[in-house]
């Protein structure tokens, strides 16, 4: 019976296949309308003040992160085939339109600068090697000014949205999270497909409500349970981070130099805040 029944799914799966590149992919729903919109398709904007659609969202983060690793993979298996937006949609609909589809479908190798931003600077700390400008450089502010705006508008679209400030904390753990883990996963995984060392699996994520794990989610808990293999990468940087931070911070102690090291400083005190925080709070939480 349970022979009959995979002999049927690997059926399916073949037919399906066989309909449109977009079920080669995990995210049916966002390539269908990819592939219709390359057809001329136009869409048109409905928000009604009844929730037309309903579901439950990932309340923790193991959940969260194989739904991440899947999103990005499937995006980022769009933009190593010939569907790439960049060269198949740009003649078939706006550049407007293409270059929204290129950012969704290139945005899970943010991972890689943000990995080179959290190793290389860090490293240079530690080993005495300036990569910015003076403190009291005018070239410093060119820097601290595209850094601050940038956390300021944030700041801006989470207040005006009206959501308090400690959400905007928030939002910047999950996005260091999400892009050293989810995103980093995500990529690994479309490359080896494409390579041909893995295939295509469903990866499913627990659709029951744990009343423990929904009262954690409203609190703007962090559950880390189950998630040991997705935590690895962020452990590691949080780690390269303190070790370069403390060897770094005392090589200034002895032989000074604070002036010419205070943006690879900031940056290290910045990641560690926002990363240790939320390790420790996580570490906390499963010994209470």
């Amino acid at each position: 019976m349970l022979d009959d029944s995979v002999s049927e799914m690997m059926i399916s799966f073949s037919f399906l296949k066989q309909i449109g590149f977009s079920y080669d992919f995990m995210l049916e729903s966002t390539f269908t309308g990819y592939l219709i919109h390359c057809k001329g398709w136009t869409s048109v904007y409905n928000y009604p003040k009844r929730p037309s659609f309903l579901g439950c969202t990932a309340i923790d983060v193991k959940d969260a992160m194989v739904q991440l690793r899947k999103f990005n993979s499937a995006l980022l298996q769009v933009t190593l085939s010939k569907f790439c937006p960049l060269s198949y949609a740009m003649p078939k609909m706006s550049i407007l339109q293409t270059m929204c589809y290129g950012y969704l479908t290139f945005q899970p190798l943010a991972t890689l600068p943000f990995l080179i931003l959290g190793i290389v600077p860090q490293f240079c700390f530690y080993k005495g090697i300036i990569l910015y400008p003076k403190f009291t450089s005018p070239w410093f502010a060119v820097f601290a000014i595209i850094w601050v705006s940038s956390l300021l508008q944030h700041l801006h679209e989470v207040v005006s949205g009206g959501d308090p400030w400690r959400t905007w904390c928030y939002e910047q753990r999950i996005w260091i999270i999400k892009t050293v883990t989810g995103s980093l996963f995500g990529c690994l995984d479309a490359v080896m497909k494409k390579i041909g060392i893995t295939a295509t699996v469903f990866r499913l994520t627990n659709k029951a409500i744990d009343k423990e794990k929904m009262e954690k989610y409203e609190k703007g808990t962090f559950d880390f349970q189950g998630a040991g293999l997705f935590m690895v990468p962020l452990v590691s940087l949080v780690l390269w981070n303190l070790v370069c931070f403390i060897g770094g911070a005392w090589r200034i102690i002895v032989n000074g130099g604070f002036d010419d090291m205070f943006g690879q400083f900031l940056l290290s005190t910045f990641i560690l805040v926002l990363s240790y925080t939320t390790l420790i709070e996580g570490r906390l939480r499963r010994r209470g």
